[in-house]
């Protein structure tokens, strides 16, 4: 039987640790790598935010938001038979770890259009509203990065139900994506009055693709994700999806009289169709207690897969 789990140290000194659930993609892989065909022996640990319970059946992280190499393997016989992955978080990420994975560090496949991290809404400056800018704020707690922005409507404002934030993301393309792929959005709900997010992809003025995201019950920290064919199957004008150079977020409330207020932590694209044998989640944990990863803190990370033969 094989089983595992991540142990976290910061200065030598262990601060967590956490069982695995080895996913079906990671059954065949260890097969593969004792029968000597598998084709990758580097791996990369993928750290996330989603807190959506592990199974076997997991693909990908709920919500990855950094991912590094694996630096040191090693194995250990003193109690049993262990293999042993390590690498280290660097002093700059920061972040709330909430889950963690384990992947090949190679794969067969080339694809251009692999998952993205589209954006953690770092600066206020880069969002902007017709009047003003976006302002960042520490509390809620940010998920990713060191803060997060604000999206609200004015309170002067009693007339619109919308309120549009853009970003000039330079250039994107999303032509190679399919409507099996996905988008991903990290938010903290303030307001129940706050009724969608619609993200829209801008190709130039008047020209767009978008999705709307719908919130679950509540208020507080939500991952919402919806399917790429939403986003294509929706447009205004004629967007070229090759050529994507703003980022719009806008917010619905449900009457022009109530406030609604979103503080936003992190958007990706998730490739969910690529078919590669040699790549995939191999070991899935969602921690029982987040780990706040502050700047300037560096966190060792253990992978231990224990054999019992």
């Amino acid at each position: 039987m094989i089983n595992g789990q991540y142990i976290f140290y910061e200065n030598n000194k262990e601060i967590y640790r956490s069982q695995n659930t080895i996913t079906t993609f990671g059954k065949k892989f260890f097969t593969s790598l004792i029968s000597g065909t598998a084709s990758s022996t580097t791996k990369d640990l993928a750290i996330g935010i989603g807190t959506t319970s592990a199974t076997t059946a997991d693909t990908r992280l709920e919500f990855e938001f950094y991912r590094l190499p694996v630096t040191l393997t090693s194995v250990d016989f003193s109690s049993s038979y262990t293999a042993i992955f390590k690498t280290t978080i660097p002093q700059d990420v920061i972040g709330v770890i909430s889950e963690i994975g384990l992947f090949p560090g190679t794969r067969q496949s080339i694809n251009n259009f692999d998952s993205k991290f589209i954006t953690e809404f770092s600066a206020a400056s880069d969002w902007y509203t017709s009047t003003n800018n976006s302002t960042s704020f520490t509390t809620p707690t940010p998920r990713i990065g060191e803060n997060v922005l604000e999206f609200k409507f004015e309170p002067a404002d009693t007339t619109n139900t919308t309120r549009e934030y853009k970003y000039n993301i330079g250039q994107l393309d999303i032509s190679g994506y399919s409507a099996k792929d996905t988008l991903s959005l990290a938010y903290n709900r303030a307001s129940s009055n706050l009724t969608s997010i619609k993200v829209k992809f801008y190709s130039s003025s008047g020209n767009y693709y978008y999705g709307t995201f719908t919130p679950d019950s509540g208020t507080g920290n939500k991952i919402t994700t919806i399917s790429m064919s939403d986003v294509f199957s929706n447009t205004y004008g004629t967007p070229i999806a090759s050529s994507i150079s703003i980022i719009g977020i806008e917010l619905t409330r449900s009457s022009a009289a109530s406030s609604a207020t979103a503080y936003m932590d992190g958007l990706r694209i998730n490739d969910d169709d690529t078919f590669d044998p040699n790549l995939g989640l191999i070991s899935r944990s969602v921690l029982g207690s987040s780990i706040t990863k502050s700047l300037g803190r560096a966190i060792d990370i253990e992978y231990k897969i224990n054999l019992d033969f």
